[in-house]
């Protein structure tokens, strides 16, 4: 599931770990090719069935020269292909971890995202909060098999989003990307968060539970092949915190070549030079309609 680290886990044995629910079996599919175009730096590898995640480890995110914990995901890519069978989940399932990496402190466990108190404080329990948002959806993962949707349930697939952001203009915007996937073929898609200064100002978590980084922003990047051999891409960058009437992605459109300044992110790396122009265009979401 995972590459070598690279350094070894030192367990504190004087930390019990808690019991936590278990991945699903993971059945890698080779038809699928969920970082094709190449995204970089690459820090802590997984492959699931249904997308491929670079973790955050101990490297230094903001070059000052120390080593940074966030507990979230620097990136998640992940294939779709139009909708064959649908592999409905059902009822979700618990929030998982990587066991390891909780023990090294380097993921968070579920206690960082519950923010003790406020499930009974009905002025924040719903909109007005940060929850578990997936990078990689459940709808999505469906398309493939029951376990796949399952295994989005992980923290190592979510970053802190504000509840209306998350069931609003970020919802909208993972439909709309499953339904052209629907009318291509077959699309990819890149997301993860933003910072803004490359510094987190808000972060989750409790005494002694591990911190989460609050993003400022996400972004999310849709690439298509098309059939005249070239790629059309779509670059969005949606506030994490913004008006509830904000709901259509069209506003927050922009280039891959500004994500790319803001995250540290090189993507299409796939393409060589070739690919250094199309980061500076600005999509239209017309140009994915689909042919008539």
């Amino acid at each position: 599931m995972k590459l070598t680290l690279g350094f070894c886990f030192l367990i504190c044995l004087c930390r019990p770990l808690p019991l936590f629910p278990q991945y699903a079996p993971i059945v890698l599919d080779d038809s699928y090719e969920h970082d094709k175009w190449g995204t970089e730096p690459r820090d802590l590898m997984f492959f699931f069935a249904a997308y491929t995640v670079s973790f955050d480890g101990r490297d230094d995110n903001n070059g000052d020269g120390n080593s940074d914990l966030w507990g979230i995901p620097e990136w998640v890519s992940y294939e779709i292909k139009a909708l064959g069978e649908d592999h409905s989940l059902g009822n979700r399932p618990r929030w998982m971890t990587d066991p390891e990496l909780y023990a090294a402190g380097i993921a968070p466990g579920d206690e960082s995202y519950g923010v003790s108190g406020t499930s009974r404080l009905g002025e924040v329990k719903t909109d007005y909060r940060f929850v578990r948002g997936h990078l990689c959806p459940k709808d999505t993962a469906e398309r493939i098999s029951r376990d796949a949707a399952y295994n989005t349930h992980t923290l190592l697939n979510a970053v802190p989003q504000l509840q209306w952001q998350n069931n609003g203009i970020w919802k909208n915007l993972e439909a709309l990307c499953n339904g052209w996937a629907n009318s291509w073929g077959r699309i990819w898609v890149i997301c993860g968060p933003v910072f803004f200064n490359k510094t987190p100002s808000l972060w989750l978590g409790q005494d002694d539970e591990m911190r989460v980084a609050v993003p400022d922003a996400l972004f999310k990047i849709v690439i298509r092949e098309d059939p005249a051999d070239a790629l059309k891409t779509l670059a969005f960058l949606i506030p994490n915190i913004l008006p509830k009437e904000n709901r259509n992605p069209a506003d927050f459109l922009t280039s891959l070549a500004r994500i790319e300044d803001l995250t540290g992110l090189v993507f299409l790396t796939a393409l060589g030079s070739q690919g250094a122009a199309l980061k500076q265009l600005k999509g239209r979401i017309e140009d994915w309609q689909p042919l008539r």
